[in-house]
C-alpha cells in the first residue's frame, strides 16, 4: 500500500507575491487555512439555501444524477434541466441519491462555456473577479458545486487545464492528488501530445500551448495586437511626414504582422485537415464582455490608445476550446445560408436525444481526454481508503498495472472554510461528503472555485505569461470593457439576462469536484 503524503498549509492572509513565489511558480498544491479575505467575497451567505434561492433561484441549471451501477458522479449519465430553485428544493428531501450541480456547459457543444455560468451569473456582485491572493493570473471561469451525500460521492480521477483555487463552503472533501508527470501511469482517455514545463497536459484532440491557449487563438490575438500598435503609431505620426511613418518601428511592426498572418493562414490550412482542432479566439474575445458585466477587468492596467476599432459586435465568451467551424461551414452568421438536408438531420439527432431517458447512460466514447480510465473503486481500494464506488462488471486489475508505478499520492482532507490551490493538470479524485444535519442546516456539501489560465513565466509575478504581446492585449481589452461599463450599472442587469439566455443553463461533465 503506497504512503499517503500531506500538503503544506498556509494562512489566507499571505501576500499574493509570496503565494506566487512559493506555490504558483513552483506548481505546488497547498491548503489555505481560511476563505478569501477579499471584502467582496460573500460566499458564506450561500450556505443558507433560502438566501441562495432568493438570490439566484430563477436561473436554469443542468444537474447530474448519480450513475446507477458504479454509484458515482463524473459519468455519462444524462443531465436534467431545472431551475436552480427547484434543484435547491430537491436537496431538502431526505431520500437520495440526490443530483449534483457541477460546472455548467452546453450538451450540444461541450466546449461552450461562459466565465460566469449559472448560477454564478446571478451571484456576481458577491465575489471578487480575481481574488487578491491570485495576483496577476487571468480568470478563465468560476463555478458553484453543490450536492448532498451522507456517505460520500466521487468525481472520478481526472485533471483540469487551468489553475484552481477551490473554496469549501460546506461539508467535507477528500482529494487524492497525483502530479501531472504521472499521466503515463494514470490511463487518460486522451492521447498525450505534450507535457509542458509548467505541468500543463496537452492532448492530440485538444492541443494547447503552455498558457492554455490554442495556437490559433494566440495567433489571432497577436495579429490584432499588432494591428492596434500599427494604428496607434500611424495616429501618432499624422502630420509629421512620411519618414516618420516609415520608421524602423513601423517596419518592424509590419513585418511581425505579415509573419503572424502567414502563420494564421498555415494554421487554418492545418485545421482543414484535422477535424478536432478548435477555433477559440472569437470565444475568448467575446468572454471579455463577461468581465465588463461584472464591473471589473482581469487586471488594473489601462489601454492608452482607447481604440476599440477591432471590436466587432460582442458575443458571449463560449470558452477556450470552442469551435465555430460548424457555423462557418453552414454560412457563418446565418445570412443566406441554405443547408438543404442539414436541418432535418439535426432535427433527427434532437429527436433521438429526446428518446434517451433522463438518468440513462449514453452510448459511445464520450469521456473527456482528461479523465482516467481507472475505476474509482479500484483506486480507493489500492490506496486503502474508504469508498462508496462500485467496480464495473468488466473490471480487470491487469488492465491497470501502471497504477502501482505511480509516486505516493497526496491525500487531502479539506474542511469547511478551507481552500485548496491546485495547479493546472494535477490529477485529482474528489469524494464529497455532506455536513451533519444534526449540527444544523440542510446536510449539503458546497464549494466555489476559480479557474485561471496557467502561468508559464514562472519567475515573473507581475507578468506571469511569457507571450506578453498576446496577454497584454487581452488584459487591455478587459480593462477597456471595465472602464466603459463601470458607470453603467443599470445595463449590467440586461447583460446578465443575456448571459443566462446564451448559456441556456446546461450542465458540464468535463470537470467535477
Amino acid at each position: 500500500m503506497p504512503k499517503k503524503l500531506q500538503l503544506q498549509r498556509v494562512s489566507p492572509d499571505v501576500s499574493a507575491k509570496e503565494f506566487f513565489e512559493k506555490y504558483v511558480s513552483k506548481r505546488k498544491p497547498v491548503i489555505i487555512t481560511g476563505l478569501l479575505d477579499d471584502s467582496s467575497f460573500q460566499g458564506r451567505k450561500w450556505t443558507d439555501l433560502d438566501y441562495l434561492g432568493a438570490k439566484a433561484g430563477d436561473v436554469e441549471v443542468m444537474v447530474e444524477p448519480i450513475h446507477p451501477t458504479v454509484n458515482q458522479y463524473g459519468t455519462d449519465v444524462e443531465r436534467v434541466s431545472m431551475t436552480f430553485r427547484d434543484f435547491l428544493n430537491s436537496l431538502r428531501g431526505d431520500e437520495g441519491p440526490h443530483p449534483y450541480l457541477t460546472t455548467q456547459y452546453s450538451e450540444e457543444d461541450p466546449d461552450a462555456e461562459t466565465v460566469f455560468p449559472p448560477p454564478t451569473n446571478a451571484l456576481r456582485d458577491e465575489f471578487p473577479i480575481v481574488p487578491r491572493i491570485m495576483g496577476n493570473l487571468f480568470l478563465q471561469q468560476v463555478n458553484l458545486w453543490l450536492g448532498k451525500s451522507r456517505d460520500g460521492s466521487s468525481s472520478g480521477l481526472h485533471h483540469d487545464f487551468h489553475d484552481n483555487i477551490y473554496c469549501l463552503l460546506k461539508g467535507r472533501k477528500r482529494f487524492v492528488l497525483f502530479p501531472p508527470s504521472e499521466v503515463k501511469h494514470l490511463y487518460p482517455y486522451g492521447t498525450l501530445a505534450a507535457l509542458h514545463p509548467n505541468g500543463l497536459i496537452s492532448y492530440e484532440d485538444i492541443p494547447v500551448r503552455s498558457d492554455g491557449l490554442s495556437k490559433r487563438a494566440a495567433c489571432k490575438a497577436r495579429v490584432r495586437a499588432l494591428e492596434r500598435k500599427i494604428d496607434a503609431l500611424k495616429a501618432k505620426s499624422k502630420g509629421k511626414g512620411k519618414a516618420k511613418t516609415d520608421s524602423k518601428e513601423m517596419k518592424a511592426l509590419m513585418k511581425a504582422h505579415d509573419e503572424a498572418l502567414d502563420e494564421l493562414a498555415e494554421l487554418a490550412l492545418d485545421e482543414q485537415e484535422g477535424e478536432d482542432e478548435v477555433d477559440d479566439f472569437d470565444a475568448l474575445m467575446g468572454g471579455l464582455d463577461d468581465y465588463e458585466d461584472a464591473g471589473a477587468g482581469p487586471s488594473r492596467g489601462a489601454d492608452e490608445d482607447g481604440d476599440d476599432s477591432d471590436d466587432e459586435e460582442a458575443e458571449e465568451w463560449t470558452g477556450i476550446g470552442h469551435s465555430d467551424r460548424e457555423d462557418d461551414e453552414n454560412g457563418g452568421d446565418g445570412d443566406g445560408d441554405d443547408d438543404g438536408g442539414n436541418d432535418s438531420a439535426e432535427d433527427s439527432d434532437e429527436e433521438e436525444d429526446d428518446e434517451i431517458a433522463l438518468g440513462e447512460v449514453k452510448a459511445g466514447p464520450t469521456e473527456p481526454s482528461s479523465f482516467s480510465r481507472i475505476p474509482t473503486a479500484h483506486l480507493h481500494r489500492y490506496l486503502g481508503i474508504s469508498t462508496t464506488a462500485v467496480l464495473p462488471a468488466t473490471f480487470r486489475p491487469s488492465d491497470f498495472p501502471g497504477l502501482k508505478k505511480t509516486t505516493d499520492p497526496y491525500v487531502v482532507e479539506l474542511s469547511e472554510t478551507e481552500m485548496l490551490y491546485l495547479p493546472a493538470s494535477w490529477w485529482h479524485e474528489v469524494t464529497s461528503t455532506s455536513a451533519d444535519e444534526k449540527v444544523g442546516g440542510d446536510g449539503i456539501h458546497m464549494a466555489f472555485n476559480y479557474w485561471f489560465y496557467p502561468p508559464d513565466a514562472l519567475d515573473n509575478f507581475d507578468a506571469p505569461y511569457r507571450d506578453t504581446l498576446v496577454w497584454d492585449y487581452l488584459r487591455q481589452k478587459g480593462d477597456n470593457h471595465d472602464e466603459s461599463q463601470s458607470h453603467e450599472s443599470a445595463e449590467k442587469t440586461g447583460i446578465g439576462k443575456r448571459a443566462r439566455e446564451s448559456v441556456g443553463g446546461e450542465g458540464s461533465k468535463k470537470f467535477r469536484h
